[in-house]
C-alpha cells in the first residue's frame, strides 16, 4: 500500500487523490535510459530547460527526462525536496541517504503530513488518536519531533514467512519538514545544490514511479550559478524573492534557506513563478498568489490578449484533477488567464456563459484503455464535478478525451496554454504554465468582491478568496519555449505537449470523466478489476 492509512486519506480535502492501492512495478534509478551526465561542475540548464517525463515508450524521443538525469547524488552538496506524496522506496535510491555517516550531506524532505508513511507510528508515540480527518495544525506541532526522530532511525522488519531479525537504519542526514494547509500541501519542487550551481526543478510529479517513470508530466529546470563576488547581503528580488518566500511558507528549515539565500545569480531566469498559499488576500497581497498572480504575470508579458478577437485567443487546460467548477468560476479563471484589464465578480446571470476553454481530462473509457501499470496509478486523478448527469451542459462540453502520444499512458500534468487557434500548429503559443496547480478553486482561489476598497485598484476592487492549497508553477513566455527544449526537438508541440490535441470532445450520451472507485463512495463506472 502506498498510504499507511488510505481510508483516512480518502476523506482528505484537496486537489490530489490517494495514490494507487496496488503498487506499480518497481523501477530502478539505473534504468539504462538516462543520458550521460555532464561533469558536476557543468550546468546543464544555464538558460533553463523544459522537459516531459521519459515514459517507457519515449526512451528514444527528444526532450524527455528522468530522475536519473536530474539528480547526481554523488556530487550533491545538499538537497531540499517537497512533494504532496513521496514513495520512499522508489525515490530515496536517487539520494545519498546516510547510514550513520558523520560527513553526510543534509537532505531536507518536505511533504503533506497526511501522506507521511510514519504518521501512525508518530501518533502512537505521542499517544494521539488521528481519527479519519486531516491532521490539525495543533496536532502537527505535537507530532513534528516524533516524526523527525522516526525518519532518522527506522526499523525494518523481516517479511512474513522469512526468518531474520529486525534491521535498524540510521538516516541522520534526513531532515523532514511539513507544510500545513486547509486543503493540500501540493507544491512539487526539487532544489539541488552542487559545488558551483543551484538546480531548481519545478514539476507536476509526485515523487513516485507512477509519475516520474510511467506518467505524462512536465519538468522545468534551471541551473543558477554562484555569484562571482560571493553572497549578496540584501533582500532577494524577482524570481529569487518569490521562490524563497514560497519555500519559507512551506516550512523549509532555516538552515537550507540560509545556505542558498543571496548566493546565486538569477539573471538568466526569464520565467515567472506563480504560487498559491492558503487563505484570502486583499490589496497588493492578492496579486502574489493564485489567479490574481497569474493575471498580473500575463499582463506583465505585454500580450494584450484582452484586446484580441475571441477567435484569436484560446485557453487550453490539461489537468490531473477537476474541481467542482462553475461557469462563474471559469469566467474568473479565463479573465485572469488572459490577463484582462477589467475583471469583476460574476453574478447569477453569468452562470449560462462559459468561456472558450478546451479541457483535456480522461474519460472512464480512456482509463480502461490505458496500460495496466497506468491503470494502477489512476487514483491520482479525479473529477469533483459530480454527479456528472446534473452538471451544466455547457461545462460538460468543454471536456476532451486524453490520448497520450505514448499510447496507453495516463498523466499527472497540470498544463495551461494560451494560443491562437487560427494559426498553424507550429506557431508559438502566447505562453504556457506548468506546475502543480489543478483546475480548481482550492488551487487557484476565486475572484471575490473586496468591500474594503483600500489599495486594490490594481485588482479592480477584487480580492483572492478560497485558496486552500499550497501550489507552485511557472509561466513561460512563448518566445522562450524553443530555447528551453533539447536541441534537435522538431517542434515545440513535440517537446512540450505529451497528448494528442486533436482528441475528440466527449460524447455526452456515453462518456463520463474518470473517477476511481477506491476513493469515490458509490461510484460504479470505474474499472471492474479495481473495485
Amino acid at each position: 500500500m502506498y498510504l499507511n492509512n488510505p481510508t483516512r486519506n480518502m476523506k482528505r480535502k484537496g486537489s490530489d487523490l490517494p495514490p494507487a492501492s496496488r503498487k506499480v512495478a518497481r523501477h530502478s534509478p539505473s534504468l539504462g535510459t538516462e543520458k550521460p551526465r555532464l561533469p558536476p561542475k557543468t550546468m546543464a540548464y544555464p538558460d533553463g530547460g523544459l522537459r516531459i517525463t521519459r515514459t517507457p515508450g519515449r526512451c528514444k524521443e527528444k526532450n524527455c527526462i528522468g530522475l536519473g538525469d536530474i539528480i547526481d547524488k554523488d556530487h550533491l552538496v545538499s538537497a531540499c525536496l517537497f512533494a504532496f506524496y513521496i514513495a520512499e522506496e522508489e525515490f530515496f535510491p536517487y539520494l545519498p541517504i546516510s547510514n550513520g555517516s558523520t560527513d553526510a550531506i543534509p537532505i531536507y524532505i518536505g511533504r503533506d503530513v497526511n501522506n507521511d508513511p510514519l504518521l501512525e507510528s508518530a501518533a502512537s508515540r505521542a499517544s494521539i488518536s488521528l481519527g479519519e480527518g486531516k491532521v490539525s495544525k495543533k496536532t502537527l506541532e505535537v507530532l513534528r519531533p516524533h516524526l523527525e526522530a522516526l525518519h532518522q532511525t527506522t526499523t525494518t522488519h523481516p517479511s512474513p514467512g522469512r526468518s531474520g531479525s529486525n534491521t535498524t537504519t540510521t538516516k541522520n542526514n534526513l531532515h523532514p519538514f511539513y507544510a500545513w494547509s486547509t486543503g493540500s500541501s501540493h507544491s512539487k519542487i526539487l532544489l539541488l545544490v552542487y559545488p558551483t550551481f543551484f538546480r531548481i526543478v519545478i514539476t507536476s510529479c509526485n515523487l513516485m514511479d507512477t509519475d516520474t517513470v510511467l506518467g505524462d508530466n512536465h519538468w522545468y529546470l534551471h541551473d543558477v550559478p554562484q555569484r562571482t563576488a560571493g553572497r549578496v547581503d540584501r533582500a532577494p528580488v524577482g524570481f529569487e524573492e518569490t521562490l524563497l518566500a514560497h519555500l519559507e511558507a512551506l516550512g523549509t528549515p532555516a538552515a537550507f534557506l540560509g545556505s542558498v539565500r543571496g548566493l546565486y545569480d538569477y539573471a538568466a531566469v526569464k520565467v515567472h513563478l506563480v504560487t498559491s498559499h492558503p487563505g484570502t488576500f486583499s490589496g497588493l497581497k492578492a496579486e502574489q498568489h493564485g489567479l490574481l498572480r497569474l493575471r498580473k504575470v500575463v499582463r506583465h508579458l505585454g500580450l494584450d490578449l484582452g484586446a484580441k478577437p475571441d477567435e484569436e485567443v484560446r485557453i487550453e487546460v490539461c489537468t490531473a484533477s477537476v474541481g467542482n467548477i462553475s461557469a462563474r468560476w471559469l469566467n474568473g479563471f479565463h479573465k485572469c488567464a488572459t490577463g484582462q484589464q477589467e475583471i469583476g465578480v460574476y453574478g447569477e446571470d453569468d452562470e449560462k456563459e462559459v468561456p472558450d476553454i478546451r479541457l483535456f481530462y480522461p474519460s472512464v473509457s480512456d482509463v480502461r484503455n490505458a496500460t495496466a501499470d497506468s491503470q494502477d496509478g489512476a487514483s491520482n486523478i479525479g473529477c469533483h464535478l459530480r454527479p456528472w448527469n446534473k452538471a451544466p451542459q455547457a461545462i460538460k462540453e468543454l471536456f476532451h478525451h486524453y490520448r497520450s502520444k505514448d499510447t496507453g499512458r495516463l498523466f499527472h500534468q497540470k498544463l495551461i496554454m494560451a494560443y491562437d487557434p487560427s494559426q498553424p500548429d507550429d506557431d508559438m503559443p502566447y505562453y504556457i504554465y506548468v506546475g502543480s496547480a489543478n483546475l480548481s478553486q482550492s488551487a487557484w482561489g476565486a475572484v471575490a468582491e473586496d468591500k474594503s476598497k483600500k489599495g486594490n485598484d490594481a485588482t479592480c476592487h477584487t480580492k483572492l478568496a478560497g485558496v486552500s492549497n499550497f501550489e507552485c508553477g511557472v509561466v513561460i513566455p512563448g518566445q522562450l519555449i524553443m530555447g528551453l527544449l533539447e536541441p534537435g526537438t522538431e517542434t515545440w508541440g513535440d517537446g512540450v505537449v505529451p497528448y494528442e490535441q486533436t482528441a475528440a470532445a466527449y460524447d455526452l450520451k456515453k462518456d463520463k470523466p474518470w473517477n476511481d472507485p477506491r476513493w469515490v463512495k458509490g461510484y460504479r463506472d470505474g474499472i471492474d478489476n479495481l473495485e
